[in-house]
């Protein structure tokens, strides 16, 4: 009796390796699929959380505005270089903008004693007879003995308030505020301020920074992303050094952002209400500006994560503003993009008393 032998035919074996090779070349496509979407929510996630810090940043300084600013310069003068350029001897304007970034973008400048990197900007105390100043009893709130400081005289019923004491250049701030000792009023009842600026002589009796996308040759770059479409740029925060360098320090806040708009709202009629909207404040002086500016919206459009073909953006173009102030945007070219448009929305807490 003859024993048939076990085993497979070659026909099977290639039925099986079809079978094996279309399993694995499904299997990649999906892997390959997963490991996609999975870089592309990663590059969302991260574009929303640095939306989150960046924005909050601008945010704070954005309501610092004019925070320590001497409302009298008559006996003072300093240099500000543009864009922007504040005048010789002119008080301080708290806020402006201009079209001057990339692709017609705002160009926006904020003036305020917090706005600094120095960790002296920010901090504050008094000056009055006898205790010279407040400690706050945490060293990282005090001013230090090195600190670069300015004093401002709140004034009364017969003077401009907010005076500047200091020449522009400022004063030490000293050891426990001994370097104070002649700007103590003379009335034991009036109490001066003193403001920290910077651990360097001052050229400005003030901190400014400055807001725009860095993608133009005009103005400072710093190197946009890779996976950014070619119509963005960096949003940066970029502090204009106190030495004689004449260089902004840049703060990168967000990537891939085409746009920045500001639109102000003024009150003209002093009920405290808006009834303009603009997106320029002209030739408005600093203390027409304390007076009459009630809100400020900040818009951003941005795009999160990486380029998707497997995605279609809806529109051809996007509005970025508000109030009936705005720019349209196109996007026809750059549709495989999620855009966004941030808002930033607030109420100038330093300008009037």
């Amino acid at each position: 009796m003859k024993r048939r032998e076990s085993g497979f035919s070659l026909l099977e074996l290639m039925i099986a390796l079809a079978i094996v090779a279309f399993v694995l070349a499904a299997a990649s496509t999906f892997f390959i699929g997963v490991v996609k979407q999975y870089k592309v929510q990663t590059k969302i996630t991260e574009s929303n959380v640095e939306g989150i810090l960046g924005l909050e940043l601008l945010r704070q300084d954005l309501e610092s505005l004019g925070f320590g600013l001497p409302w009298d310069m008559s006996t003072f003068s300093y240099t500000e270089p543009g864009p922007l350029p504040g005048a010789s001897s002119d008080p301080p304007r708290a806020v402006g903008s201009v079209n001057g970034g990339i692709d017609n973008s705002d160009y926006l400048v904020v003036r305020s004693a917090r706005v600094g990197m120095a960790s002296a900007a920010g901090k504050w105390t008094t000056l009055r007879v006898g205790p010279v100043t407040r400690d706050w009893g945490a060293a990282e709130e005090d001013l230090a003995s090195v600190d670069h400081v300015i004093v401002l005289s709140p004034g009364g019923s017969t003077t401009d308030q907010r005076v500047l004491l200091t020449p522009q250049a400022g004063a030490t701030f000293g050891n426990s505020g001994a370097g104070l000792s002649a700007y103590v009023p003379a009335d034991a009842f009036q109490t001066n301020i003193v403001y920290g600026i910077d651990n360097v002589a001052l050229k400005r009796p003030f901190n400014r920074a400055d807001y725009y996308i860095a993608n133009n040759p005009a103005y400072p770059v710093y190197s946009t992303p890779a996976h950014c479409a070619s119509n963005t740029g960096v949003l940066v925060k970029a502090v204009m050094a106190h030495d004689d360098s004449g260089t902004r320090n840049l703060l990168p806040l967000l990537d891939c952002v085409a746009d920045l708009q500001v639109v102000y709202g003024l009150d003209t009629d002093a009920d405290r209400v808006v009834n303009a909207w603009t997106d320029t404040l002209g030739t408005l002086s600093a203390a027409d500006i304390r007076t009459q500016l009630v809100e400020l919206n900040v818009h951003i459009l941005a795009h999160v994560g990486q380029r998707d073909d497997s995605y279609t953006y809806p529109y051809d173009n996007v509005s970025v503003g508000s109030e009936g102030v705005s720019r349209s945007v196109p996007l026809n070219a750059y549709k495989h993009y999620r855009w966004k448009v941030y808002n930033v929305v607030l109420k100038p807490k330093n300008l009037a008393n």
